[in-house]
Formats: structure tokens, sequence, C-alpha cells
């Protein structure tokens, strides 16, 4: 990572208390910041190669970033994959978008969120009746608004009754590395990485298929300028909702991004380079000159 990125860590306190963590990486006399949310099962660390793809960008290089586990997830508190419902996730983002929405390298700059997979259901629930002055603009990555990985059929029919006598019950998610990118390297990395897991519980499963509806029931009030991108076919998520929910956005500055042939992780796939070039360049429309 470049010497100009001054990293730090820290932790917040969930809605009810619960320990999260958080981690930034500051650009003196940056032109913004990026603030994002990490997918299901993965963590913040996960996107270093989307940070290092930004410095290593004359065009990129004079942005922030700051971001954080989830409960359950990389070095927050939580049992693995488990939340007691959806909502928990929401709740918890609500804070810690506000949270570094007061901090003093943030503040009086223009604010890009961006999210992956779940972290994008997770941010467009929250922010349903939130606004941000300071926020600009969006990046959604192969956003979860529908699955395309199968589900057991005892798995989705089972989970209304796992969750009433076992709720902190963590089932596989059903996901291969090979689905999340085609780069060797990244998925040897994978591997290696404690911090990743593969589990899911059946609240927060209920949770994604009663928020499928609303997202695409309330795409039309969002107006907020959004680049989202997703592969021609993911093989986790949904590509045709996640155009449909494109479609129905009410914005009038919004930027459709499909990469022919990508996995679910575009940002550790083989074609992160293209990828992070285009959010680069969105992302610039709304920089601090």
């Amino acid at each position: 990572m470049s010497t100009l990125l001054k990293r730090s860590e820290s932790f917040l306190r969930g809605y009810d208390g619960a320990k999260l963590f958080m981690q930034s990486w500051e650009v003196p006399n940056s032109c913004g910041t990026i603030i994002f949310t990490h997918g299901q099962a993965e963590h913040s660390d996960c996107y270093n190669r989307l940070i290092q793809g930004f410095q290593n960008s004359s065009e990129g290089k004079n942005w922030s970033f700051i971001g954080w586990d989830m409960r359950g997830h990389g070095k927050s508190e939580g049992i693995r994959g488990y939340a007691k419902d959806f909502d928990e996730y929401a709740l918890d983002y609500n804070i810690f978008l506000e949270s570094c929405l007061k901090l003093p390298s943030v503040t009086n700059k223009p604010v890009v969120l961006l999210a992956h997979s779940m972290g994008c259901l997770v941010q467009t629930c929250a922010l349903h009746d939130k606004k941000h002055e300071a926020v600009k603009a969006q990046v959604l990555s192969s956003p979860l608004f529908g699955v395309s990985v199968p589900v057991p059929g005892w798995k989705d029919t089972g989970s209304v009754f796992m969750n009433s006598i076992f709720p902190k019950l963590t089932l596989g998610n059903e996901i291969k590395n090979e689905q999340l990118t085609r780069d060797p390297e990244v998925i040897r990395e994978y591997e290696k990485d404690t911090y990743r897991h593969n589990k899911i519980s059946s609240g927060v499963y209920l949770g994604f298929k009663r928020e499928f509806e609303k997202v695409l029931a309330h795409a039309q009030e969002i107006n907020l300028p959004t680049l989202l991108h997703i592969s021609d076919n993911d093989p986790v998520v949904s590509s045709p909702m996640a155009i449909k929910f494109f479609e129905n956005l009410n914005s009038t500055h919004k930027d459709l991004k499909i990469v022919e042939g990508g996995t679910h992780e575009l940002y550790n796939d083989i074609v992160r380079d293209e990828v992070i070039d285009y959010v680069i360049n969105f992302c610039n429309q709304f920089k601090k000159a």
C-alpha cells in the first residue's frame, strides 16, 4: 500500500453495543472520502486491491477511504455469519456512516458511498429514510438484489423453522472461491484468509428474501447519482435483478457497467484494472477541486 496513505484502526459500537471494527486510509488534503461496505462472508481488508488501484492512478490517488466489518465478520464481534435479522446490519450501518461523516478528515468534502454484494442491500435499505448532504454519489458493486447461486430446497423451505428453533445456527452459503474470482493468486489468498468464512444464519437469509422486493419497489425513490457494475452472468447474485433495479432508479445521473465474463468480486477478478478505472472516472465527477 502506498506510503501516501495514513492507515488507522478503531472500533465503534453497533446499535446494541456490539463492538464493530473500522479502518481508514487517509490521504493528506484529499479530494473526498469513499466510505465502503463489504459483502457477506468477507471483510474490509478484502478491498486493498481497490484502494491500491486508486493509489496507482494519477486520477484517483487523492481519495481517502473508510471501511468497516459488519457484525459477525472480520475483526468485529459476533458469531461468524450470524445476525438475528438482516435489519441489524442496516441499524449498524447508520451508526457507522454517521460516525464517519463527523470525522474532521471527512467534513466539508464530498463523500461517495461504495458497497459490494450484500453491502449494497444493507446500504440501500439503511439509506431509504435518511438523506445526508455530504453524500454526493454511490457505487454499487455486484449488488445482492436477488440470487443466482443455487440454494438447496431444504435450506430454503426450512429456513423459517430453523430461525424459530435454532436462530444462531449458521450453515454454508453455497459459494465457492472460483465463483468470486478467476485469479489463482487471489484464490490462494482467500484460502489462507482466516477472517473469510462461508456461513450465514437463517435470520439473515430470510431478511434477504424480504428486502429483495422492497428495494425494487423503492428504487424509483432513489435519486442519488449511481454507478452500478456487475458481471453479465454473475454466478452469485442475480444480474437481471440488479439491472432491473438500475432501470427503476429515479436518478438523472446513473451509469451501468456490465462486465462480460466477470465473476462476482470484480475488484479482485482478472478484469479489476478496467473496473477500478471505471469507478475512478465516476467518482472524480464529484471530487473537491
